[in-house]
């Protein structure tokens, strides 16, 4: 069968909702702390509630879209989301505010395993990584702006829509999913009555140079983005707590923290046009200390250039963790929408663990600095793991690299 249709729509919904998500989550966090009295403890608490969610939904999600349709699941996904923001905005509760991110995490799991499979499917190798990479750019991107603008969304349009601005996005993604559907669904169509007539418009078949695959590597990227996540999700946690210890206020915080976002971003459209780093262990293993510094610089920054610095290193660190693991998980498998749940749910792991390990330590110590080195004896833990991994590879293939 021919290539897929175009795949515009697909990015058009991914950013949309990146841009939904990282205003909502990442301010809604904000708000809880400094308007509605949730103390560090608590805020850790809910990323913690939010990863505990998302591990198991994203892997039911995955299988869900691969069993029952893509588009059924983005479906659900998008209504589920809908709901979760608005319960939050309709009644101002504290438990109306926790079930709705739980409501909206759980929804989320069936949408983006969907988005990469979509994006995904029917390419050739050679294709594939321009589909991964532009996918990165683009959600990444649309994190950094809704991070950037969304400390002066909140001011101006009030924090009304942190839960209003959300729910608009994902009725108009609820309704768009309809012709998406009907398009990619005739596509299919056409290629069935085309193979029973023996036909094939599309570019004839040319056997392909053979990738060499290290079967270790996507070890390696099931490894680096749970802590990835990890270090990326405490750091989102402790913002409220940084905002307030460096004297900054919610708009003035939300420009500073959107530096990672988009040096991330711009880690993205590097790794995206220069393919060299494919395979490499050194670049993977270079990723995960760069995670450590920059989540110890930011836990710890005394000033403002401290924490620029960095972020300049997380940005950079979380870009390739989260590439690796995406593009080795596409790269050769068959069941795209399964895998896609799977590399979410490894993203869950570092979601759940990060804020969990950084609250046993602020319970423990009462320190808000403490996540630092609990949750960075972890990044090290990690670092070893994969060096460990490696290593055991080369004994078996009696190579090494």
């Amino acid at each position: 069968m021919q290539r897929g249709p175009g795949k515009a729509g697909y990015y058009i919904l991914e950013g949309f909702n990146s841009f939904a998500t990282a205003y909502f989550f990442n301010y809604v966090l904000q708000r809880l702390k400094r308007e509605l009295g949730f103390s560090d403890l608590e805020t850790l608490l809910l990323c913690v509630l939010h990863g505990l969610i998302y591990v198991p939904a994203s892997l039911f999600g995955g299988r869900f879209g691969q069993r029952f349709g893509y588009f059924k699941s983005l479906h659900i996904g998008f209504a589920g989301q809908l709901l979760g923001v608005g319960l939050a905005g309709c009644i101002p509760a504290i438990w109306a505010q926790v079930a709705g991110v739980a409501i909206w995490t759980a929804s989320m799991c069936f949408i983006w395993p969907m988005l990469e499979a979509l994006v995904s499917e029917h390419e050739t190798g050679r294709a594939l990584p321009n589909r991964v990479g532009l996918y990165n750019v683009i959600w990444a991107g649309a994190a950094a702006v809704g991070v950037f603008a969304g400390g002066t969304l909140y001011k101006v349009l009030g924090p009304a829509s942190l839960y209003w601005l959300p729910a608009v996005i994902h009725l108009g993604q609820w309704l768009a999913v309809v012709p998406l559907q009907r398009r990619h669904d005739a596509w299919i169509a056409q290629g069935i009555a085309q193979a029973l007539e023996g036909s094939n418009p599309g570019p004839s078949a040319t056997a392909e140079a053979p990738v060499i695959r290290p079967t270790y590597f996507l070890q390696l990227a099931w490894i680096g983005n749970p802590f990835n996540y990890m270090a990326v999700n405490t750091v989102l946690a402790i913002v409220p707590s940084l905002s307030v210890r460096l004297g900054h206020d919610i708009d003035r915080m939300g420009w500073l923290m959107s530096i990672w976002f988009t040096v991330r971003t711009l880690s993205f459209l590097v790794l995206w046009w220069w393919p060299g780093w494919h395979y490499r262990f050194g670049w993977f293993v270079s990723g995960m200390f760069l995670l450590l510094a920059g989540f110890v610089g930011i836990v710890l920054a005394p000033s403002v250039w401290v924490l620029v610095l960095a972020q300049v290193a997380l940005g950079w660190a979380s870009a390739l963790l989260y590439y690796s693991s995406l593009f080795y998980a596409m790269d050769g498998s068959d069941t795209k929408g399964e895998h896609g749940g799977i590399h979410e749910a490894f993203i869950g792991c570092g979601i759940f663990g990060g804020p969990a390990v950084s609250a046993v330590a602020v319970w423990a110590t009462g320190s808000d600095t403490s996540p630092a080195w609990a949750v960075g004896a972890f990044l090290v833990g990690g670092l070893i793991t994969a060096v460990v991994v490696r290593a055991r590879a080369n004994r078996r293939s009696g190579s090494s690299e």
